[in-house]
Order: structure tokens, then C-alpha cells, then sequence
């Protein structure tokens, strides 16, 4: 038994929770991968912090949340507006929004430890 009353309501559910979770699992997934990696001791990258697998690695770990998540979004808005998935886009543009929030937070802390001397 479905939770739907019917399947134009089933659709714009799925439409809006794929534009807002894809691009949102994708740059985590991608920065917690990265994480897992350079926190594995048995995979030979954190054993050398200087080696070019461990820098690889952490741009991978900085960029999946700062970069791929905004870019994965955007992509998906392009993609919906193409298809004339409202409901896609709109989760899409809410994905953009968090992304945009999580980069002000980022940011702002950022600068908020370096004002006050941190590191």
C-alpha cells in the first residue's frame, strides 16, 4: 500500500527529494570518502603527509562539500529546467541554498578564528 493519494503527488515527492538529496550525497559522499581514506592507517597515505596521494586526497575531502555539492546542484536545476521537472528544481534550488549556507558558515568561522588569532 502506498503513502500517496496518487501518482502525480508520488512524483512531485520524488522529483523534489532528488534534486535536494543527490547533489547533498554527492559532495558529502565524496568528502567523507576522502576522510575515511586519509584517516585509514592501513592504506599508506596518512603514513605520509607529504606525498602527492595525501594531497590529492584532502582536495578531495575540501571540495566535495565546497565545490561538488554547489556544482552537483546547479547541475540538476539546468537538468530539470530542460525537462520541465518543476518539482526537481525546486528541491534543486533548496539544495543550492544549504550549499550557499553551509559556504557562509564555513567562511565566517573561518575568519571569525583567524580575527581572533587562531589558527
Amino acid at each position: 500500500m502506498s503513502i500517496f493519494i496518487n501518482s502525480e503527488a508520488k512524483q512531485r515527492f520524488q522529483g523534489f527529494w532528488f534534486g535536494l538529496g543527490i547533489p547533498i550525497l554527492g559532495g558529502w559522499g565524496i568528502s567523507l570518502f576522502s576522510l575515511i581514506l586519509l584517516t585509514n592507517r592501513n592504506l599508506g597515505i596518512a603514513g605520509n603527509p607529504y606525498s602527492p596521494m595525501t594531497h590529492i586526497v584532502i582536495i578531495l575531502w575540501i571540495s566535495g562539500h565546497l565545490l561538488m555539492w554547489p556544482l552537483l546542484s546547479w547541475l540538476m536545476i539546468r537538468r530539470a529546467k530542460k525537462t520541465g521537472n518543476l518539482h526537481c528544481e525546486k528541491g534543486s534550488r533548496l539544495s543550492l541554498k544549504l550549499a550557499i549556507a553551509w559556504i557562509t558558515f564555513i567562511v565566517s568561522v573561518g575568519a571569525i578564528q583567524a580575527l581572533l588569532g587562531g589558527a
